[in-house]
């Protein structure tokens, strides 16, 4: 049986990724989301990027309004690796469908990033690594052009990443308000940060 590096056979090692990749916690409830912490407060910008994707790239039977392939609104192609290995599960690469990533607010590397809406791209500050931590996960299948899953991750952590689930999209997409006002003291604090930032550079 073929070994790795630390003698640990590969099957075992595969079973392993296998388990914690499929192991993700799905999240069913607006309250289950917040609990996690996920994309929150400011300058955390996951959770608005959430809700505006479940409120206008999706439409209610999942079909992909957003192109992902096409790099829409900063999309790219996700090779499924995590910080401690595969992050996802395992794609049947005879389905037609692929891991894509959205997030990343960086303009330079992704320029159509520029084209997400103010309230999702509105604390970002190059310096500030917790104002770009925050990503959406798809599985999208091009040959039904159809969102199959939808993940949330703080930056490819294991540990915080989530299957959002159905009745959380649902309630997600009916919203009301996709954007609830920043406490005032997050304000402060946000802003003054920026400005102590921007005087140190």
């Amino acid at each position: 049986m073929a070994m790795t590096r630390v003698g640990v056979p590969v099957r075992v090692m595969l079973l392993l990724l296998t388990v914690v990749a499929s192991s993700l916690r799905t999240l069913d409830t607006v309250q289950e989301l917040k609990d996690t912490g996920f994309g929150r407060p400011p300058p955390r910008h996951g959770y608005v990027l959430l809700v505006w994707y479940v409120q206008n790239c999706v439409d209610n039977n999942m079909h992909a309004l957003c192109n992902p392939v096409d790099g829409e609104y900063g999309f790219h192609y996700f090779r499924n690796k995590g910080h401690s290995g595969p992050l996802l599960p395992k794609l049947d690469w005879h389905d037609g469908c692929s891991y894509y990533t959205l997030g990343n607010l960086n303009s330079n590397r992704y320029k159509q990033a520029g084209d997400l809406p103010y309230e999702v791209r509105r604390y970002y500050n190059k310096r500030n690594k917790r104002s770009n931590m925050d990503r959406l996960l798809v599985k999208y299948c091009r040959n039904q052009n159809l969102i199959k899953e939808i993940y949330a991750s703080a930056h490819y952590e294991s540990t915080e990443t989530y299957l959002i689930g159905p009745p959380l999209i649902s309630d997600l997409r009916h919203k009301e308000t996709s954007y609830s006002p920043l406490p005032h003291l997050w304000q402060w604090i946000i802003v003054h940060t920026n400005n102590h930032s921007n005087n140190i550079m």
